[in-house]
């Protein structure tokens, strides 16, 4: 008597178990579909703001809105000054070079 319960309660076991491994399996594969379509999502939007950076980073749009909005022109004639990297070898303690700057004359 005691066998056959002892074997019941481990067939039972066993069924569980199988149950509850299916039971797991198919929650997975439900979350593993979610995960997939938000990566799915998150490569849309990602395009997008790709986009978007191309279109608010134009140099035509930049241009328009400095001049129109903000009332900038564009440098006369010796008004610049261009940067250049020194050639020296010598740097600074961090390891960037100083710049020098060359003043253009017309």
């Amino acid at each position: 008597m005691l066998r056959r319960i002892l074997i019941g309660a481990a067939v039972v076991t066993v069924i569980l178990l199988d149950i509850w491994q299916h039971v797991h399996i198919v929650t997975m594969g439900y979350e593993v579909e979610q995960a997939r379509q938000k990566q799915k999502d998150l490569q849309q939007i990602h395009k997008q703001l790709l986009v978007e950076v191309e279109t608010l980073s134009a140099l035509d749009r930049i241009e328009k809105i400095a001049t129109v909005r903000l009332g900038m022109t564009k440098p006369k004639e010796g008004q610049m000054i261009l940067v250049q990297k020194r050639e020296a070898p010598d740097s600074s303690p961090d390891g960037s070079r100083p710049l020098q700057i060359v003043k253009r004359t017309p």
